[in-house]
């Protein structure tokens, strides 16, 4: 049982660490996406700003897959599949890895699509990924938070108390409020330059 947890949140936290805006650089030779952004952020959002639609889909689904695949792999081929405890790590293990990437000193993302990959890869347990998305579209529409450092920030600061209020099992709500608190802490220390907080209701627009 220990094995497997170590084995595939090792496999999972590697597969995190690559970031796959920096490989379509390297195997495309086009620019840093990095460069142009205020936050300096490897993700999905400035691979399509300012790499282009095939930057940011392949970045998508780089960032999405790499997350899916070894939580996936974990639940379907180990006996132990989400019964033990240590399942919680493997399932935060690839978020860990894009935001702290061994292959880039640690230096990474902030994790968003990987988050979607992992709690993707725990269907049909569908009440975090569902609740996250929730809350995503909710400030991103209905009470619209700007930029999107805050309206992140704010997206897992609810998110991670109310992983609590769910009746699922221990090991997934626990890797939920891992992969919610890694996150927080990541944006909490971040040095990029932020715009001022705005929140505008949909009903003022």
């Amino acid at each position: 049982m220990l094995t497997d947890v170590l084995l595939y949140t090792l496999i999972g936290y590697l597969s995190g660490s690559v970031l796959y805006s920096l490989l379509y650089r390297k195997l495309f030779h086009t620019d840093d996406i990095r460069i142009n952004s205020r936050d300096h952020n490897p993700g999905a959002a400035n691979a399509f700003k300012n790499g282009g639609m095939a930057c940011g889909l392949f970045t998508l689904a780089g960032d999405f897959l790499k997350a899916f695949l070894p939580v996936y792999l974990y639940i379907h081929l180990t006996a132990h599949s989400l019964w033990s405890i240590g399942a919680a790590f493997v399932i935060a293990a690839p978020v860990i890895g894009h935001i702290y990437p061994v292959f880039y000193d640690f230096k990474g993302g902030k994790g968003i699509t990987a988050t979607f990959g992992s709690l993707a890869a725990l269907l049909p347990i569908w009440q975090p990924l569902a609740l996250l998305a929730i809350l995503f579209v909710f400030f991103s529409t209905v009470l619209r938070i700007t930029p999107n450092y805050y309206r992140t920030l704010v997206t897992y600061a609810i998110f991670l108390p109310c992983i609590m209020t769910l009746q699922i099992n221990i090991a997934v709500g626990t890797g939920a409020m891992l992969i919610a608190g890694v996150v927080l802490f990541r944006l909490l220390t971040s040095k990029e330059t932020k715009d001022e907080f705005s929140m505008e209701p949909i009903w003022k627009r």
